[in-house]
């Protein structure tokens, strides 16, 4: 035998039905920053996941798409990387031009490429927030706790610098693919 809710008990249910699914995304949508909705529109989370160095965790990057589309570099994109440790400016500008030149040998502009990024990074504290995104194939934008610290033009640099967390290339190869939504 069947027992039907009464009246009230039906209507609460169709409310939950309705408007849990529109709270869950409100909240999804709350959590994204706000430079990276201002970026892409329709912000959803493509890929997460953990960098650590010597077992401790460094940041925990996030990978957004418009709508959650699938990866293509010639896709909007928005690059997160939330900090767990305290790291130097001159220690990330130094990383970022070493992975360069493991991806890619030594290249003549690689000095120029480093003069523009050093304009771009801060120092970061546990907690900080940084973006990366590309507006073309030759420009990036950066912000760091939702302030915008740089425009960087150079040939190729969207795909060249975000390589590094991304490309075929990159070190963390289980990262770059858990990033693009891959694995």
């Amino acid at each position: 035998m069947q027992t039907r809710l009464p009246i009230r008990g039906r209507v609460v249910m169709l409310a939950l039905t309705v408007l849990l699914p529109l709270a869950m995304a409100a909240k999804a949508h709350a959590d994204v920053a706000p430079e990276v909705a201002a970026t892409l529109g329709q912000p959803a989370e493509l890929g997460s996941g953990d960098f650590r160095w010597l077992g401790f965790k460094v940041y925990e990057a996030q990978l957004y798409t418009q709508q959650g589309k699938g990866f293509r570099w010639e896709r909007p994109f928005a690059l997160q990387l939330d900090y767990a440790r305290k790291v130097r400016a001159r220690v990330l500008l130094k990383a970022s031009l070493e992975e360069l030149e493991r991806m890619e040998g030594a290249r003549e502009d690689h000095l120029e490429i480093g003069a523009k990024l050093s304009v771009c990074f801060r120092d970061v504290r546990p907690g900080d927030r940084v973006v990366a995104a590309p507006k073309s194939a030759d420009q990036l934008e950066f912000w760091v706790n939702g302030a915008q610290t740089c425009t960087l033009r150079h040939a190729g640099i969207r795909a060249r610098y975000l390589g590094i967390w991304l490309s075929d290339q990159a070190r963390d190869q289980s990262l770059a693919k858990r990033l693009r939504g891959a694995g």
